[in-house]
């Protein structure tokens, strides 16, 4: 076998199992380290689009899931993964007082800069070179994998890895909430979740920390 084949190799999406003809694609902060544990995937993580890394026969031909989360949500499950200290991944090279960022820094710096990081979720839930939608588009607060479960014979219980790690209220200034909201309108649209007023999930945030 060549060296460049070997190459292409340990590039391929990890998030494909030809055997199961089941393509899961790994939206940031949407349960996907649970899911990839549950599905039986592993090795290397890899967040990246479907259009970009993922052959468009296979999307056509394979089973294909994606989970979502509210989107702001999902939004501060980042900020404080990436703010905790005990964070020590690539965005730390980049940004290396990212523990010290206050929301707004934090925000406003990733969206310019490191979109990839906290991009739109409709961009996994598409392949360009395709119409086909995935078979499976889940919602963290409401989700039931029975079906999946059934169809690939799976037994155990879903693992729920990151579930409740980091429960710290972030302080969010209402201007920075709608920003965000704003910048997710997609999400909102395509996945049926409704912004709530700012004092409502403010509150609501309260309750869960």
């Amino acid at each position: 076998m060549s060296q460049p084949t070997l190459a292409f190799k340990s590039l391929r999406n990890p998030n494909i199992c030809d055997k199961r003809k089941l393509i899961f694609v790994h939206n940031p902060k949407a349960a996907g380290k649970s899911f990839r544990k549950w599905l039986g995937f592993e090795g290397r993580i890899n967040h990246g689009f479907p259009s970009y890394d993922t052959p468009v026969n296979l999307w056509d031909e394979y089973t294909v899931i994606v989970c979502v989360r509210e989107p702001i949500k999902r939004a501060l499950s980042l900020y404080k993964f990436m703010t905790h200290e005990s964070y020590q991944g690539t965005m730390l090279k980049a940004f290396p007082d990212i523990h010290s960022y206050d929301p707004l820094t934090f925000f406003t710096t990733i969206m310019a800069r490191q979109r990839l990081f906290l991009a739109k979720q409709y961009k996994y839930t598409h392949h360009f070179g395709s119409n086909k939608e995935p078979d499976y588009v889940l919602r963290v607060e409401d989700l039931d994998v029975s079906e999946i479960a059934d169809r690939f014979s799976i037994s155990d219980p879903f693992p729920w890895e990151n579930s409740g790690k980091n429960s710290e209220l972030v302080e969010l200034e209402e201007d920075l909430y709608w920003y965000l909201v704003n910048h997710f309108k997609a999400d909102y649209f395509f996945f049926g979740y409704r912004p709530k007023p700012y004092d409502e999930f403010m509150d609501t945030q309260k309750l869960a920390a």
